[in-house]
């Protein structure tokens, strides 16, 4: 292992992969896959909307800590998790998942069980994901690996909504500890094993904010409404933009105002968001965003009998965009570990958590945690685990492999016994 770039020798792989110690990493996660499905329910039932992810981050963190892991909430959060390597020095491999759903608070979270699936809000994105930290940390525990390299298990704060990546920015803030210290992040967020995203797609969200004199519906007959601009900016906006598979989209996700139907809006707001490969496509969106407004606040003043509504746009959040280089040692690994486990590796392009270390010029990418899933972001979304623990071997590998496992690690099984209670 090259111990700046991370590059993996063919012969350490090929150790690696007769080590006894290997072998029964890789079994274990078969073994206890009835408890990781277990814990994907329990920590999916614990209510984390975005910026209210508190209670999670207290279980994960007592999850944590029963595998023998040093662990902490840090100041945005997040929950980080270490597990010491030989060279304590080195740099970390960071494994992540972020804690936050994308529904609001107050969301009912009952999982229930249909034709081999687990129905929940959460339940893939990212119940799966987190449940797959949990799984190789209890692994890596009950086996005793040992590592070259120390290895950080986080699960992180604001990754959906207006998260804006909160938690993501904050490890890797500049002169930050964590972002001294990771060499190479693999991001775990929702389920499926052969997409791996190393293009980290760009975003922006932008608020509309409309504002007039409201009144009365009809004592105030034709009185300019913020309402009624919203929705006319709304209409000349999907005018505009034609989405684009694959290259850019717009979204209109959300929108409020007024404050009864027998009264004329007052105010009135749009949240809107971009999304395209390019930077210069995404400032084209932005564009036309701008002259939605003008266009929809003109349409409605000049249609009004009195009154005037004006409009401003806030943003709300920017994800930046970049792509981990086809030669990065992190991909070439997952690329040979893929082919060890012959799964087809689908490159992609999305935007996660991975974009804030891409960004940077950092090794990063995001994978899949396994099985399937559907309905994401409704409160049909769904996950089916069949096929879990393929993806998860495939994790394993990578962070052995990139960690450094000790071959030469005194025979026998676990360093330590996990508490009986927790066994499956």
């Amino acid at each position: 292992m090259d111990s700046k770039s991370g590059a993996v020798s063919l012969g350490a792989w090929e150790e690696m992969l007769r080590s006894a110690r290997t072998g029964r990493a890789l079994h274990r996660l078969t073994v206890i896959e009835p408890w990781i499905e277990r814990q994907q329910i329990e920590i999916t039932t614990i209510a984390a909307p975005t910026g209210f992810e508190g209670l999670r981050a207290e279980w994960f963190l007592k999850e944590c800590q029963a595998w023998g892991l040093h662990a902490a909430i840090d100041e945005a959060g997040n929950v980080v998790a270490e597990r010491p390597g030989r060279a304590a020095t080195a740099p970390a491999l960071a494994l992540t998942a972020h804690l936050d759903t994308a529904f609001p608070p107050g969301t009912p979270v009952e999982p229930q069980r249909r034709r081999g699936r687990i129905l929940a809000p959460g339940i893939c994105d990212n119940g799966a994901g987190l449940a797959a930290l949990l799984g190789l940390m209890r692994v890596m525990h009950e086996t005793g690996v040992e590592t070259a390299r120390p290895v950080l298990f986080v699960a992180n704060v604001g990754e959906e909504g207006e998260g804006d990546l909160k938690g993501m920015r904050h490890l890797f803030r500049p002169r930050g500890t964590y972002a001294r210290r990771i060499g190479a992040t693999v991001v775990l967020d929702g389920p499926g094993c052969e997409p791996v995203t190393i293009e980290a797609l760009p975003s922006r969200r932008l608020k509309l904010v409309f504002e007039g004199p409201g009144g009365h519906s009809w004592s105030d007959l034709g009185r300019a409404s913020a309402i009624h601009a919203a929705a006319r900016t709304a209409t000349a906006l999907l005018a505009q933009v034609q989405p684009q598979a694959g290259e850019l989209g717009c979204n209109l996700g959300w929108m409020q105002g007024g404050s009864a139907v027998n009264a004329i809006a007052a105010s009135a707001s749009l949240k809107i968001d971009l999304r395209a490969r390019r930077s210069a496509a995404l400032d084209g969106l932005e564009h036309a965003v701008r002259r939605a407004l003008a266009l929809g606040l003109e349409q409605e003043n000049a249609a009004a009998l009195s009154g005037t509504v004006h409009g401003r746009i806030e943003p709300l959040g920017e994800r930046p965009g970049g792509e981990l280089a086809a030669d990065a040692p992190l991909l070439q690994l997952v690329q040979r570990v893929d082919a060890h486990l012959r799964i087809a590796t689908h490159l992609q392009c999305a935007s996660t958590d991975a974009n804030i270390p891409i960004s940077q010029g950092r090794q990063a990418l995001r994978l899949g945690a396994g099985g399937s899933g559907g309905a994401f972001h409704t409160p049909k979304e769904w996950y089916d685990p069949t096929g879990r623990t393929r993806a998860l071997e495939r994790v394993l590998l990578i962070t052995l492999a990139w960690a450094g496992a000790w071959t030469g690690a005194r025979a026998g099984g676990a360093t330590s016994s996990p508490p009986p209670a927790r066994l499956p």
